[in-house]
């Protein structure tokens, strides 16, 4: 076995140090809702791919928890990243299931404010014409422990329609969403106007990593990638999605990802 040069036993002694430091530091929980390494191909010749880039504004080190890099040693990979000030850089994620049921990482509580996220989904296909589409990356803060709206959904035909619950704490256990649809009457401009249509609501299990390593580093998920299997739509012409914990403690995020059958164009609907 080769034996480290010193500079790499030196940075080895620092990342243990930053390693011991984090695990006592309090932290912050942040999600990367897709991470996708390698492309996916998706429909119509499609091949979708994302990219998480991680940047650091402030003027000490962040401490980030859970991204993959390189350095002289490997054991580099399984510990924090020292961030440094004015850097940034290309993260990767050990992730499973292809990493379409997202993944949390960790940055230490003094650096929060600075560390930047820049989280994009672009198809391969396509990239000479579009730069991609942006994901949200939620911060602890805005996971919800009561009932939330997705605003705007559209229902027009030649779109896809996704959508993709997360709970922050990802250990195993049985937990379960409750999901109502409601029309929107788009040409309502009164604060008086009707409320919105019930049209229909269920209850999704939420899904769970069983997985060997730490699975709180993979939050619960819950998957709709239709959204007529829990109400018919009918007429409608745009939906409002509402989101609520079915069992005691959860904290949730959703977003909605709806994409044109040809264009592949993407738009993002989260809560705001």
């Amino acid at each position: 076995m080769a034996i480290p040069s010193r500079p790499a036993v030196v940075l080895a002694f620092a990342l243990v140090t930053a390693a011991s430091s984090a695990e006592t530091a309090p932290a912050q929980r942040i999600l990367i809702p897709v991470f996708t390494a390698e492309p996916i191909a998706g429909v119509n010749g499609s091949s979708w791919i994302t990219d998480l880039r991680l940047s650091n504004s402030g003027d000490a080190e962040v401490l980030v928890n859970g991204v993959v890099w390189e350095c002289a040693i490997p054991e580099c990979g399984f510990l924090p990243a020292p961030l440094q000030p004015g850097v940034t850089m290309n993260a990767d994620l050990e992730t499973l299931d292809g990493g379409l049921r997202g993944f949390l990482i960790d940055v230490d509580d003094a650096g929060a404010e600075s560390l930047g996220l820049g989280l994009r989904f672009r198809d391969l296909s396509r990239q000479a014409t579009t730069w991609g589409t942006e994901l949200p990356t939620p911060r602890e803060s805005e996971f919800r422990a009561s009932k939330f709206s997705l605003v705007d959904v559209p229902v027009s035909e030649g779109f896809r329609r996704t959508l993709r619950i997360y709970e922050l704490d990802g250990t195993p256990r049985e937990a379960a969403v409750r999901i109502r649809i409601y029309a929107i009457d788009t040409a309502n401009d009164q604060p008086s106007g009707s409320p919105d249509v019930l049209l229909g609501e269920t209850e999704r299990a939420l899904a769970f990593f069983d997985s060997p390593v730490d699975p709180s580093g993979y939050p619960g998920y819950a998957e709709v990638t239709d959204l007529s299997t829990i109400a018919p739509l009918g007429d409608a012409e745009s939906l409002r999605i509402e989101i609520e914990p079915a069992s005691a403690g959860l904290k949730l995020w959703a977003f909605v990802t709806v994409i044109h059958n040809e264009s592949q164009h993407a738009t993002v609907i989260s809560p705001q």
